[in-house]
């Protein structure tokens, strides 16, 4: 009987390397059990643990219906539970039971070998969810495991299989290096994954509440790196990350403002080469990496029109991006470090920004008007609600005292607690303010960071989450930013959150290892750097640094395939070494032949000798003059000669074999 296929993909392989394949299944889809939701990670367990069950049983694969209807059955659960199956979460949800109910079918080695491909696959799928500095001990395991597995499914012995997959991976990564240095990433991907929901990743919400700050600050997860072009040194008082600006009160919370108040065409913003001619002017250039946020971009007050492409700008000056997408970005932005916004602010923006909700903090709108008929002017009415913090002995706390209903907050704060974070000296300061008559608006953002000399970069993490006041100065026809929160704790400003609460509502921001936080953190900035975010920008960094940027594009292209040439060449030579060494070309040639012919075990197959494999051919009418001379000659060198041929003997016998079966 002759098959088309090779016999040997048609085997079995042992239940014990099925199993290792199983294993190494649940560490390659660990990341991403970790971000789908619950219930998906349950079905993947489960459909996995019943699959290691059936390995101990007579039935080693379930029938096509029941896969088809396990299918049917999983496509409709991740719908359910997350109302679609393309996109990010939805596709890769439905991948990764697909590839569990892969192995349901598993039963030769072309089987398991087409699971472990599918593998490859959903490690990028985790890429999509995370990209974190861990990922990449994760992902060599994963391939290490996958080169180990190949060696398990081909019947070597397990010691074996693990030093050829620690071999190839190490003769690997040398290519994978200079693979990664010549092939950026396109700054603009092929295709983008769409956000796949409203929720941001640094935590900043469009929308403010007592506590809302105060509960965000206490994470110290990382928002966004930024690096100073020129290592230009700046304080830590001049960095207002502005992300949101809210300008409606409902009921005591304010919003963000959205569209439909649009103000770019009223902006008077400066151009950055009117800037750069002005040597008064603290025009800063920097980059921010930072996990796509629905678009928000923390920028420094305050952000120029001409920076970035691909940016546009919405109400109060905050930037966006205009294509959205998973992942880490680098933006490119300049600022005028500046706390002051011109702008010709009409009618409509001018009301929007006095709106108060009727009938609640009545306290506060008699305070108001009372500290209006004091001052001579805006400024002067600032100084003024500034000076009432200080003389009333407010406090800057993280665990304020929150009494009464939320609506009547500012009330309680202004008259009875005395005590309260960011949010509430920005919610009390915007009332007193409109309740004289005096548009004001709130800005939510970040304040400060962590300087990391060492890498010329700064952190800004959760715990640096702020609010400020911008108040309309009618006099000037700007827009001036008020840090109420400076008027009570200054050092909030200049030092950060740390220095600025007490010791016990800070202890859990504290590291207990501050040289490995440290030394981590720096290695997380180097990965997104340089490796997450390698790009065609820097890889021409990195080109110039060895001196290759300025060289003709020949002799570059050149010196790239002499690299990949040479740091191919270690993994060719292993190859070609275990192929000579561990094959016998005529051994080898007859398996071939007998597995072509034979379907069976592997043991079944050894079993039959050249004349029963004659034999066998004449009866099929297949026996060709080619074949027979070389089975003729296979059996007078193995069993007719004092001594085998030489190896090129063999090879060259084995290769005739090879092209006699094909014409066969």
């Amino acid at each position: 009987m002759w098959l088309a296929d090779p016999i040997f993909l048609r085997k079995t392989p042992k239940v014990r390397a099925q199993f290792l394949l199983l294993l190494m299944l649940s560490w390659v889809a660990l990341p991403l059990l970790l971000e789908l939701p619950f219930t998906v990670s349950v079905a993947f367990g489960f459909l996995l643990i019943m699959r290691m069950l059936l390995l101990m049983t007579t039935l080693k694969k379930l029938p096509l219906w029941a896969l088809v209807v396990l299918l049917a059955v999983s496509a409709g659960w991740v719908y359910y539970k997350l109302g679609t199956v393309i996109g990010r979460d939805g596709g890769v949800a439905l991948l990764l039971l697909m590839v569990v109910l892969k192995a349901y079918e598993g039963e030769t080695l072309r089987d398991w070998q087409v699971l472990l491909l599918a593998q490859i696959i959903l490690m990028g799928g985790a890429l999509l969810f995370n990209q974190h500095m861990l990922m990449a001990p994760w992902i060599i395991i994963s391939l290490f495991c996958l080169l180990s597995s190949l060696g398990l499914l081909a019947g070597i012995e397990p010691k074996a299989a693990i030093k050829q997959g620690a071999v190839v991976l190490l003769l690997s990564l040398p290519l994978a290096v200079i693979l990664f240095i010549v092939v950026p990433r396109k700054n603009t991907p092929l295709w983008g994954i769409p956000p796949t929901s409203t929720a941001t990743s640094t935590g900043l919400s469009d929308t403010m509440d007592p506590g809302s700050i105060s509960h965000l600050v206490q994470s110290n997860e990382l928002a966004f790196n930024v690096t100073f072009a020129q290592d230009v040194t700046v304080k830590p008082a001049d960095l207002y990350w502005r992300v949101l600006v809210m300008g409606r009160n409902e009921n005591g919370v304010w919003k963000a403002v959205n569209d439909q108040y649009t103000d770019k065409q009223t902006l008077l913003l400066p151009r950055r080469s009117e800037l750069e001619k002005n040597a008064d002017t603290r025009l800063v250039s920097y980059e921010i990496t930072i996990k796509d946020d629905n678009g928000r971009v923390p920028a420094l007050d305050q952000p120029l029109a001409d920076s970035q492409a691909d940016i546009s700008r919405q109400v109060g000056n905050v930037v966006r991006l205009e294509k959205r997408r998973e992942g880490l970005r680098r933006i490119h932005l300049y600022s005028s470090l500046s706390a002051q916004l011109r702008q010709n602010l009409n009618p409509t923006l001018r009301r929007f920004y006095l709106e108060l909700p009727a009938g609640i903090n009545q306290q506060t709108r008699i305070l108001a008007k009372q500290l209006a008929q004091q001052s001579k002017n805006t400024e002067d009415f600032i100084q003024r609600i500034l000076t009432y913090y200080r003389e009333q002995h407010f406090q800057y706390t993280l665990t304020p005292q929150r009494g009464g209903e939320k609506a009547n907050h500012t009330d309680y704060f202004l008259f009875t607690s005395h005590e309260g974070f960011c949010e509430d000296y920005a919610d009390a300061t915007v009332w007193l303010a409109r309740a004289a008559g005096i548009p004001a608006r709130i800005i939510t953002g970040y304040q400060g960071g962590e300087y990391h000399p060492d890498g010329q970069f700064w952190q800004i993490r959760n715990k640096d989450a702020h609010a400020w006041v911008e108040i309309w100065i009618a006099e000037k026809n700007l827009w001036q930013r008020i840090d109420p929160t400076g008027s009570v704790s200054a050092t909030r400003v200049d030092s950060g959150i740390e220095n600025a609460l007490p010791a016990e509502q800070t202890e859990h921001l504290t590291p207990k290892y501050p040289w490995i936080k440290k030394k981590f953190d720096q290695g997380q900035f180097y990965w997104q750097q340089w490796v997450v975010n390698y790009d065609t920008g820097q890889r021409s960094t990195l080109f110039s640094k060895f001196g290759l940027k300025n060289l003709p594009s020949w002799l570059v292209l050149f010196i790239i395939i002499v690299g990949i040439i040479v740091t191919s060449l270690p993994l060719m030579i292993w190859v070609w070494r275990q192929g000579r060494n561990n094959t016998s070309p005529l051994i080898d040639g007859f398996n071939l032949l007998k597995k072509t012919i034979i379907e069976g075990e592997e043991d079944e197959i050894l079993a039959y000798g050249p004349q029963e494999i004659k034999q066998m051919l004449e009866e099929a009418n297949m026996l060709t003059p080619d074949i027979a001379t070389l089975v003729d000659q296979f059996i007078l060198w193995q069993y007719g000669a004092n001594q085998l041929p030489s190896k090129r003997q063999q090879r060259v016998w084995y290769r005739h074999m090879k092209r006699a079966i094909r014409k066969m």
